[in-house]
């Protein structure tokens, strides 16, 4: 029996694309739906916001995006921006992430890639306003690093 979100080993395609990618991107489409809100079977509704740092911090609060545009930037954070402008990858040191089930509901988390983007997925169905989790403020300015 064939669990649905299983990769399933898939040929290399006639435009190239690996086997092992083809069939990670169709698992991930039974995960990833493109929707900021998703309800489960177990009734929990998770919500998904992101906090892009500019020159100011991040001062504009949290944005509602798409679980897909959520695990993109979090997939980013993990790595070292600096590195990469030198097409070198590397962790990223300066990453944090943190539980908030007592604030956002069990499950829920924050993380940060150090530099000035940030993101929060709720559990309980609210923003991380509502929560009473404010957006932090960014150490690290416009991705040089550094910061007070």
């Amino acid at each position: 029996m064939s669990d649905a979100t299983e990769p399933v080993d898939v040929p290399p395609g006639a435009d190239g694309e690996s086997g092992l990618s083809a069939g990670y991107t169709r698992a991930l489409r039974y995960v990833l739906t493109g929707e900021h809100e998703i309800h489960t079977v177990a009734g929990v509704v998770l919500r998904f916001f992101l906090a892009d740092g500019g020159r100011n911090g991040l001062e504009d609060g949290w944005r509602a995006v798409t679980d897909r545009e959520f695990q993109f930037a979090y997939e980013n954070s993990l790595f070292d921006m600096e590195a990469a402008k030198r097409k070198e990858i590397r962790p990223n040191t300066r990453y944090v992430q943190l539980t908030l089930d007592a604030l956002a509901g069990a499950g829920a988390y924050f993380w940060s890639d150090g530099y000035g983007a940030a993101g929060v997925m709720t559990a309980n169905g609210k923003t991380p306003e509502e929560c009473g989790f404010r957006v932090p403020e960014a150490r690290g300015r416009s991705g040089r690093g550094g910061g007070a």
